[in-house]
């Protein structure tokens, strides 16, 4: 088969797959609204904010109303019964003065706040690296698929042209079914290759909550650009005050600090301010006629010293030292982790560029080779054989390099997700990538 026919093959089967429409900026935006995972985490945010308020309500006064009425009956000796009634209404205000466990609430939900945040934002990064996934792995299958098509297109050539030599005598029957076996495994390719793009399409669809639209190929060439910094420690040094992830473990530890002086405040007194209002009405016994109305005052401040809880304020210290160690672990366990993380996503990343070029540069060598198989064959020096070897060649590498491009797509995307520094433009970087041209 000519270099020409077989690009001209791999052109149809792309265009085949329906008008381009939707390009990876408006697949996430359609993920922002239908994702269930994303929006799972919005309202875990909007819970998280409320901790604030709450932690504070604990030193702003606290009133409660009251009243009551009651029909009474007095039974007298004299057989003169007596039925009244008597109404209270009571207003009461507490005010704490000291509760240190209040003060270090307060502080420990401000560190709560910033955990929900960082992890809404790291939601939010886990969106844009999930779509452009989805999103390349139905463009990686839709690829596959029409290089299988090319391929049996290109077999079936083949096979056809060893059995026309077959029947003339110029080749042998090995090489008849030699190309028969190529075809075969061809065609179970190809049944395999649709099966999956229709499973990554579905991926997609359950991602933005609709059938997934044509999708916005990658251009080829693909331009490629090494990480910027070009510094695999200025990635690494970044991470540690940008990553989210640390920053919610390092806010974990400083939670746990906190703790050990909360459970130590058991043991400090506390000092509250209480005023209360009371109004009674009740019928006038003694003379029998009107009725009594008083109302009653009163402002106080009460102190509570505590003499002993049972061990219960000591055992609760043990507990958050305790605690306070294990999130000092768990903050030295994430930094090392992210530290990894920035470091891998950053050589995948510049070892994906020289992957590519490679690539590019053993397609080309391929199908020079498979040119040079196909001429030889017509002048007789080489076999139907060694032309489908050449053939085969070629659509692997053509694959491996498109799987080759994607990766490096994502890989930019994931180091800076890795860094905490992922956002919108950088996934619009991405979509420029993408077209025709």
């Amino acid at each position: 088969m000519k270099p020409t026919r077989l690009a001209l093959l791999l052109a149809a089967a792309g265009f085949a797959s329906g008008a381009w429409a939707a390009d990876l900026m408006g697949v996430y935006k359609d993920a922002l609204v239908s994702d269930p995972v994303y929006q799972s985490a919005r309202a875990q945010y909007q819970a998280g904010l409320e901790r604030l308020p709450q932690a504070k309500a604990g030193y702003l006064p606290f009133v409660t109303g009251s009243a009551s009425a009651f029909r009474n009956n007095l039974d007298r000796d004299d057989a003169s019964d007596i039925n009244y009634n008597n109404q209270t209404y009571a207003v009461t205000l507490s005010q704490p003065l000291f509760r240190w466990q209040n003060w270090i609430a307060i502080s420990q939900a401000e560190k709560q706040v910033m955990q929900t945040e960082a992890t809404f934002s790291t939601a939010k990064q886990d969106l844009i690296v999930r779509t452009a996934q989805a999103y390349f792995d139905v463009l990686l299958a839709q690829d596959n698929v029409a290089f299988s098509e090319a391929q049996k297109k290109a077999f079936a050539e083949q096979l056809a042209q060893a059995k026309r030599n077959f029947e003339v005598g110029t080749s042998t029957i090995v090489d008849t079914l030699e190309a028969q076996a190529r075809y075969d495994q061809t065609v179970a390719k190809e049944i395999f290759d649709k099966n999956d793009l229709e499973v990554k399409r579905q991926a997609l669809q359950q991602l933005i909550g609709k059938p997934a639209e044509a999708l916005v190929p990658l251009k080829d060439p693909l331009a490629l650009a090494p990480p910027q910094p070009a510094s695999l420690e200025s990635w690494v040094n970044a991470a540690a005050g940008s990553s989210f992830a640390v920053a919610i473990a390092r806010a974990g530890y400083d939670i746990a600090v906190q703790e050990v002086d909360r459970a130590q405040a058991g043991h400090y007194p506390t000092v509250d301010l209480s005023a209360t209002w009371q109004h009674n009405r009740n019928p006038n016994l003694t003379s029998g006629i009107g009725t009594l109305a008083q109302s009653v005052g009163s402002v106080g401040v009460s102190v509570s010293v505590p003499l002993f809880a049972g061990g219960g304020t000591q055992s609760r210290v043990r507990e958050a030292l305790a605690g306070r160690d294990r999130a000092q672990q768990d903050l030295e366990n994430t930094q090392r982790t992210v530290a990894q993380s920035v470091r891998t996503n950053y050589l995948g990343v510049t070892s994906g560029i020289a992957q590519v070029r490679a690539l590019e540069q053993a397609l080309a060598s391929t199908q020079s080779q498979l040119d040079s198989t196909i001429l030889g064959r017509d002048v007789g020096v080489r076999t139907s054989v060694d032309v489908l070897n050449a053939q085969q060649q070629v659509f692997q590498t053509r694959r491996d390099l498109q799987q080759a491009r994607y990766n490096y797509l994502l890989g930019t995307l994931r180091l800076k997700a890795a860094s905490g520094t992922l956002a919108e433009p950088d996934l619009e970087q991405v979509n420029r990538a993408l077209g025709r041209g």
